[in-house]
């Protein structure tokens, strides 16, 4: 069995809203992680949720939801992590951050063995 990795979760809560370059913010974030070579990142999308303004935001069975709260979600090692925070802050102008330790293990495509 593969050992588990020390390391660091961040999470980024940003409005679906925010833009970033003429893209939602999330994305920019997401295409930047994929640039620095993160172990992984995922993008959630809220069903409910406020944020500094406390207006509540929610997404409804019938209509649309505008500004729904989104969570991207960042496992790396600690000295990854904390070299990307001051871009992240960089990028978003509004939302919030957590970091947590964490111990993860990454699971890679096998190579395809020749015969």
């Amino acid at each position: 069995m593969t050992a588990f990795t020390v390391g660091q979760l961040l999470r980024i809560f940003v409005a679906e809203g925010a833009m970033r370059g003429g893209r939602p913010l999330y994305a920019a974030i997401v295409d930047f992680l994929r640039r620095e070579g993160v172990a992984g990142a995922s993008v959630f999308r809220g069903i409910e949720g406020f944020g500094a303004d406390h207006q509540i935001h929610v997404a409804k069975m019938f209509g649309s939801a505008r500004d729904l709260p989104i969570l991207i979600e960042v496992v790396d090692v600690e000295e990854k992590i904390a070299a990307l925070i001051p871009s992240i802050d960089e990028m978003v102008s509004e939302g919030a951050m957590t970091l947590e330790r964490v111990e993860f293990r990454r699971f890679l495509p096998r190579q395809k063995s020749r015969a």
